[in-house]
């Protein structure tokens, strides 16, 4: 295995634009730097996106066969939409990761459907999914401090859950479907330490107006039973393998729900074990 591309996406986590992470080096950039050194031919393709994360997008993007320069262009565009967004975003998203981020692309004219489907080992990096749950309720991580907008959440949520399941193994069996060749590298959801400061301003909330129920972590019940739908899924296709990076809760920038420096690096490190080990079994079996 000479030759790689490893495609990068649909989730936040894959653009590494915290203020804390100087020089906005993310697990992907890692990763193809390695192989690179290693001595193998890498294309690298990062879709990743600061919002607008869902697992459609990625379909979209695939079946309309966009071209590498208009994914570029929703890249930054997600980048001053989250800045716009509120005062908080402004001071998580430095203006200048713009800039770096505009050095850090080529005006591709090629398509990512095109450029993926002639890849001969094709490698995808994929965190998606948990967005589809927070447009079907209506409401992101922040938002839920709203009473009136818990309030119309459904009671189980489980099934809502099972559905954004379902749309990651249509991302799965699409990305099999255009490339038979491909493994793909799924990212587990992890938890951020901002939702425990979410979650505590909600249990003050609740106290204030009467309720004394225990303290309970909806978030972390949520992100665990997420979890195991995952894990569950990922061993229903012999090409897509689980990766737990929930260990990322002590490794996340300040008041952020994306990794620092040493998180980006750990994810890296991480998914190179299993990629290496996938490309040794590969030349083996050549042999």
């Amino acid at each position: 295995m000479e030759n790689i591309s490893v495609f990068c996406g649909i989730n936040s986590i894959g653009m590494p634009f915290t203020r804390e992470n100087k020089y906005h080096i993310g697990y992907y950039d890692i990763i193809v730097d390695k192989l690179s050194k290693e001595g193998y031919n890498v294309d690298g393709y990062n879709i990743s996106r600061l919002n607008k994360n869902h697992t459609w997008d990625l379909e979209d993007n695939l079946c309309m066969n966009r071209s590498m320069a208009y994914i570029k262009k929703l890249q930054l565009g997600s980048i001053d939409g989250l800045r716009n967004a509120n005062a908080l975003f402004k001071l998580v998203v430095p203006k200048k990761y713009k800039e770096n981020f505009k050095r850090d692309l080529s005006d591709y004219n090629i398509t990512l459907k095109d450029v993926y489907m002639k890849s001969t080992n094709p490698i995808f990096l994929y965190s998606g999914g948990p967005n589809d749950f927070f447009t079907f309720i209506k409401a992101g991580p922040v938002e839920l401090i709203d009473k009136k907008v818990r309030d119309n959440i459904p009671k189980d949520i489980v099934p809502l859950l099972k559905e954004c399941i379902n749309n990651v193994e249509k991302n799965w069996i699409l990305l099999k479907e255009l490339n038979p060749n491909v493994q793909i590298y799924t990212l587990s959801y992890f938890y951020a330490p901002v939702y425990d400061y979410i979650q505590k301003i909600i249990y003050i909330q609740k106290r204030t107006n009467g309720n004394k129920n225990k303290y309970v972590n909806k978030f972390l019940e949520v992100i665990n039973i997420y979890n195991s739908l995952l894990e569950e899924a990922c061993n229903k296709y012999d090409y897509v393998e689980y990766c737990d990076i929930t260990f990322l809760k002590d490794y996340c920038a300040p008041m952020d729900f994306h990794p620092n420096t040493i998180g980006n690096k750990l994810i890296a490190d991480k998914l190179l074990k299993k990629i290496e080990l996938h490309i040794h079994n590969y030349n083996k079996k050549c042999l």
